[in-house]
């Protein structure tokens, strides 16, 4: 197997690494043995043994590898790759079968396999590839209903389909099952796992292996890429480690001789001769046409030496003699390999130096520059440079100390590295400050003051990651408060690691959490998912400026996790008649929760009943839903006599006055949304399968919430059975705990025929209804003084077709309306209507 294999490899490494440093700390010691602790009880089933190898062409390293088994159980104990790829795990024996899934890992991809039977079984694209074609799935949402899981058999069958599919397209396949064939490094499987990505590669019409995927999910097999011709043999006289040179093939224009040493050619010399030309030309072969009469072809090499690591001297050399007095090239870099000149000596004391560009690295800021924009995070300044951080967090176990552990990540939600700039000649992971409570001003590396950091070498096998840790530091607090916001400096630092003796120094740096400034202007109108907004009046440290817009992430910098939580209550009823409430009133009340987050809610609170006043005006009420404006005077939270938290300040923390924590507001407010929710695959969810159980909804005629002509599909939940069924649809795009479409259908006679909702059917009455995201539920009936009544405008009818083997099915149309919410939603249109197939169990 290659290390590294095309598009399947993404800048990973940082899955394993990071999750090592942060699980420092738990809990150990917790029983791992599985077992419930007593005796006398039944025992335990034999276990069945699974292993395999991992792998996209390149071996999947330290990838973690789950089991989800028919019966809902999994592998016995945490199962992961080696650095070949390989692993195993053991099941009860009476658990298959088993879906099988790699995700993380180095390359870091997420991988499908299926497993009927004890033994060897492989995860790879052609067993992820045969799945998704069995199921006509790519996303896996499949595994989590095993009813609709697709038998042996099937996957036998499509599996030959694929492979009869890559054999049309050219691919070589050696005998044996992908599936249970032993894999292993080099072998022929694993040559076929290379040409399927050097395939994609070479298909301009393929982006990368999720293309492939859903090409193949969608059985487009016609399409599978051609396989790639055999490559030319590499001319064993060539150097080994051509690579190192042709990287930087290009045209290179020359603006200048290079003088002395700019930072990174301590051996360049002395320039006895001009460049002509005016470009250096490096091909992809290894050709060089340094300047006019002088040129090497790539034969000419005799040594090529990659010294790119040398940071005082880092360049790539190339010899076309035996020793370095004779006629050479070298390549000088900057510290983010890049060219910077390109020097020619003839071996006869002649040397010309080509400057290709100066170098750029940006002058240190000045002591006190903003490095973060404005923005939350951490920024810190090593060697000239500044890693600007975002997206800071605390640790919820930092939440009774007398510290603050501030720290911002410079990778992504993939774990790709975000800035790239080597850090020490590393990638930099993550940068993080103590900051110790009730301290403003100057403080000093201590018990709860210091500076950390983790960086990455990716180059090395094993990767090498290093703690550094402050041995000196001086920080200057601007501003803390414990469940508020932090604001300050890093003045200088000095660290050490935990692998040898090196240590490095911070010229400079910033950190910034929980400060909020919103977007520039007056919030527009409520719209889509947006239940409330806010324009800040007269601001404070936390809240400074703007607007903000309550379900829309903040884009000061902030940590997704970090929300504006808003409330308010109008009266002392949850369903406020229209009218104008006032705080004096007792029972009106707005506030707004921000900062530290323990469990769901943050801890620091500005709220009118501080000692505030707000003015709240419910402009419209329709069916429990209403919309309305406030004004308000919110006060940051006092020392409340001392209590560590609720209160907003920490033991030691600082009393602010009055002023400084006094937030002047006011916006807009509504208990519902009007987005609009979309089917996926472009609209269309497709039809209900012949063994799936739940319903197909394609939308006859939609309003705000719903788009005419989309097909929706909702899976049927556990507890549906006979004559009630349910339904639901998980938006994934969609934050919990608005991020569900569910249906459920009452009082639905277990007979073949048709039925009209509220028509008594042997003293059953059909109904449905439809809750969403939205907080507007759709329903053809409503229930009254214990009577349930028909909506005025709604009505459905259920054709049931078949009542055996423990499944109802059929087809249904209906239409639904908002009872009493028109007045509240665009246009008045408080109606849907749809149609579609259902099948879901009944165990009579």
């Amino acid at each position: 197997m290659q290390p590294t294999i095309g598009k399947f490899v993404f800048r990973a490494g940082l899955l394993g690494v990071i999750l090592a440093v942060a699980g420092c700390g738990g809990d150990s010691s917790r029983d791992s043995s599985g077992g419930n602790g007593g005796g006398g009880g039944p025992s335990a089933p034999a276990a069945s043994s699974l292993s395999g190898t991992a792998a996209v062409g390149a071996a999947i390293q330290t990838g973690t590898v789950t089991a989800e088994c028919a019966d809902g159980s999994g592998f016995t104990s945490t199962v992961t790759t080696n650095a070949d790829g390989v692993w195993s795990g053991d099941i009860t024996s009476t658990a298959l079968p088993c879906v099988l899934t790699v995700t993380g890992g180095t390359p870091s991809v997420t991988l499908r396999s299926y497993a009927s039977q004890a033994g060897t079984i492989n995860i790879t694209p052609i067993t992820d590839m045969v799945l998704a074609l069995a199921t006509g799935l790519a996303d896996g949402s499949w595994i989590a209903t095993p009813a609709n899981w697709p038998d042996a058999s099937t996957i036998a069958s499509k599996k030959t389909e694929l492979l009869t599919a890559m054999t049309n397209a050219g691919f070589t396949l050696p005998g044996g099952d992908p599936f249970s064939t032993a894999l292993a490094v080099g072998d022929a499987w694993d040559q076929v796992l290379d040409a399927i990505q050097e395939a994609i590669d070479d298909d301009p019409s393929i982006a990368d292996y999720n293309a492939l995927l859903n090409l193949v999910k969608d059985g487009n097999l016609g399409q599978f890429p051609d396989a790639p011709e055999d490559e030319e043999p590499v001319d064993p006289e060539l150097p080994a480690n051509l690579n190192v040179l042709t990287n930087y093939a290009g045209t290179y224009t020359v603006i200048g001789n290079g003088e002395g040493d700019p930072g990174y050619c301590a051996s360049c010399g002395s320039a006895t001769r001009n460049h002509a030309r005016g470009t250096v030309i490096i091909s992809a072969q290894g050709d060089i046409d340094f300047d006019t009469d002088i040129g090497f072809t790539v034969a000419d090499i005799v040594e090529i030496y990659d010294r790119t690591n040398v940071a005082t001297d880092r360049r790539v050399a190339v010899n076309y003699g035996q020793s370095d007095s004779d006629e050479r090239v070298r390549v000088y870099l900057n510290a983010d390999l890049e060219v910077m000149e390109i020097i020619h000596d003839d071996g006869a004391g002649a040397t010309t130096r080509a400057l290709i560009q100066e170098d750029s690295t940006d002058p240190e800021p000045e002591p006190g520059a903003e490095l973060l924009e404005m923005r939350n995070g951490v920024a810190v300044v090593h060697d000239g440079k500044v890693w600007a951080l975002e997206q800071p967090f605390i640790e919820s176990f930092m939440a009774s100390t007398a510290k603050r552990q501030i720290r911002a990540h410079n990778y992504d939600s993939d774990y790709n590295t975000i800035n790239s700039t080597p850090f020490n000649g590393d990638d930099l992971a993550w940068a993080q400050v103590n900051v110790a409570h009730g301290n403003l001003g100057t403080q000093l590396c201590g018990q709860s003051t210091g500076v950390s950091l983790l960086t990455v070498d990716y180059a090395a096998s094993p990767v090498v990651q290093k703690t550094w840790t402050a041995t000196e530091c001086e920080l200057y607090v601007d501003y803390h408060f414990s469940n508020g916001a932090t604001e300050g400096r890093i003045i200088s630092a000095t660290l050490s690691n935990d692998k040898d003796d090196e240590q490095i120094t911070l010229s400079g740096g910033q950190f910034r959490i929980f400060i909020h400034t919103g977007t520039e202007g007056e919030a527009p109108a409520l719209a889509d998912e947006i239940r409330w907004d806010m324009t800040i009046d007269s601001g404070t440290r936390e809240m400074r400026s703007g607007h903000f817009l309550g379900g829309r992430p903040l884009l000061d910098g902030s940590h997704p996790d970090h929300t504006l939580k808003f409330e308010i209550q109008a009266g002392s009823n949850n369903n406020p008649e229209a009218g104008e409430y006032s705080c004096e009133d007792g029972d009106t009340e707005v506030t707004l929760k921000m900062g530290w987050v323990t469990v769901s809610d943050p801890l620091f609170k500005f709220q009118s009943a501080n000692g505030g006043s707000c003015t709240v005006t419910v402009e419209q009420n329709a069916g429990r839903k209403y919309v309305g404006t406030y004004t308000a005077t919110l006060m940051g939270p006092s020392n409340g006599g001392g209590a560590a938290f609720g209160s907003g300040l920490g033991t030691g923390d600082i009393e602010l006055p009055a002023a400084e924590r006094t937030l002047v507001v006011h916006g807009k407010f509504r208990n519902f949304t009007t987005q609009t929710f979309h089917a996926d695959n472009g609209g269309d969810e497709g039809a209900l399968g012949e063994e799936t159980q739940g319903i197909s909804m394609t939308i006859d005629d939609g309003n705000t919430h719903f788009t005419q002509g989309e097909r929706f599909q909702l899976a049927s939940e556990y507890s549906s059975n006979g004559s009630n069924g349910y339904f639901s649809k998980v938006f994934s795009d969609l934050e919990s705990p608005n991020n569900q479409l569910r249906m459920v259908w009452s009082n639905i006679p277990m007979q073949v025929g048709s039925f009209t909702c509220n028509t008594d059917v042997g003293g059953l009455k059909p109904t449905m209804s439809l809750s969403t995201p939205a907080n507007i539920p759709y329903g053809a009936t409503y229930t009254q003084s214990g009577t349930q009544n028909l909506s005025e405008g709604a009505s459905c009818t259920i054709n049931v077709t078949s009542v055996s083997d423990g499944v109802v099915e059929g087809t249904y149309i209906a239409t639904l309306v908002a009872r009493n919410m028109g007045p509240v939603l665009p246009n008045n249109d408080d109606a849907i209507s749809l149609s579609g197939e259902f099948r879901y169990p009944y165990t009579p």
